[in-house]
């Protein structure tokens, strides 16, 4: 039989925060992201013995413990059948389930007394909680991923980066429909990673039109997405070897150009400049001849900042000090005194 559960009332969005903000799995979202999670999470207090799941339920969440311990059997009664994992305060369990929306395989049971919090929340969907907040998704999913991964490497059951549902999971988390170029979200995560290492060293180059809203406001928005995807093709053509083409936001493209100088970046945008004012758009508006101009910002990790977050805030900042300018002209960062 079934022991019931105790639910409370959906909880205190700063308390359940406070607690997904010390899992490996929430700890690198922002504030407004762990809010977000929070207040779609339910807290449970469980009794020892009590059933979270069982074979066949859906796998509609994960469960982060605050307290208590959690066992996951493939019988119901202690001693029977095999224990598949067990779970202790400060961890997570049943991410494969929630993404993959696969039905449970065995039975989530209290092994103590204890509480957790369920994500998202009895009356609440994932994807519905996640919808229009594209960068919270990201992170969230990426974490997810990695979670899973690392679990099923842990057991011998090894995943590979090139299993179909990964590179579909990565395709949605990390690429931009519309150009095709990676998005925000995985430059975000790519930061993480060369932050690591200061001795290695990079560039950032960021490149935004300087006519575009004209091509938009007298063309059109469809003459303005042909010209951002024409733009985004020259821009991730040149992007060779490690580096890597980004769509930031809206209009503005980046790129990573790890271990390269700020003179090759330089150099880079250069013939980018070139190649953009050469391109012929004139199919995209009614056969008008329109030149295209774009501007630069060029910033070196760590010559120019010691930390990624102020090198893309900063070098994103001179797209519109170039604009301001006069457009049409590179612009790079100077050293942090």
């Amino acid at each position: 039989m079934e022991v019931a559960l105790n639910h409370t009332s959906h909880a205190g969005i700063e308390a359940t925060a406070g607690l997904l903000r010390s899992t490996d799995l929430f700890a690198a979202l922002e504030e407004q992201e762990l809010a977000l999670i929070g207040e779609a999470s339910e807290y449970m207090d469980l009794d020892a013995g009590s059933v979270l799941f069982r074979p066949g339920s859906s796998g509609n969440h994960l469960y982060v413990i605050q307290s208590g311990e959690i066992v996951i059997r493939t019988e119901l009664e202690a001693g029977s059948g095999r224990e598949v994992a067990r779970f202790i305060a400060g961890e997570s369990f049943g991410e494969l389930d929630l993404l993959t929306r696969a039905p449970r395989t065995a039975y989530a049971v209290a092994a103590t007394d204890g509480r957790v919090v369920r994500f998202p929340a009895q009356d609440r969907d994932f994807e519905q909680v996640l919808h229009g907040r594209p960068e919270v998704s990201a992170q969230i999913l990426f974490k997810l991923l990695g979670t899973v991964a690392g679990r099923l490497r842990s057991t011998n059951k090894l995943i590979s980066d090139n299993t179909p549902w990964v590179r579909e999971l990565r395709r949605q988390v990390f690429f931009d429909k519309l150009t095709g170029l990676y998005n925000a979200a995985y430059l975000k995560e790519q930061l993480v990673s060369l932050g690591r290492d200061p001795d290695a060293g990079f560039s950032l180059l960021m490149m935004k039109p300087d006519n575009f809203k004209e091509i938009n406001d007298t063309y059109g928005h469809e003459a303005g997405d042909n010209t951002l995807r024409r733009l985004a093709t020259i821009f991730g053509r040149a992007m060779k070897q490690q580096r890597t083409a980004i769509r930031y936001r809206g209009n503005e493209l980046a790129a990573l150009l790890p271990q390269e100088s700020e003179q090759t970046a330089a150099a880079l945008a250069r013939d980018l400049g070139d190649t953009v004012r050469a391109m012929d758009i004139s199919d995209c508006t009614g056969g008008v001849a329109v030149t295209v101009t774009v501007s630069f910002g060029i910033g070196c990790y760590p010559k120019h900042r010691l930390d990624t977050d102020s090198l893309v805030t900063d070098t994103h900042a001179l797209l519109f000090q170039a604009r301001a300018a006069g457009g049409d002209r590179i612009l790079q960062l100077e050293a942090a005194s």
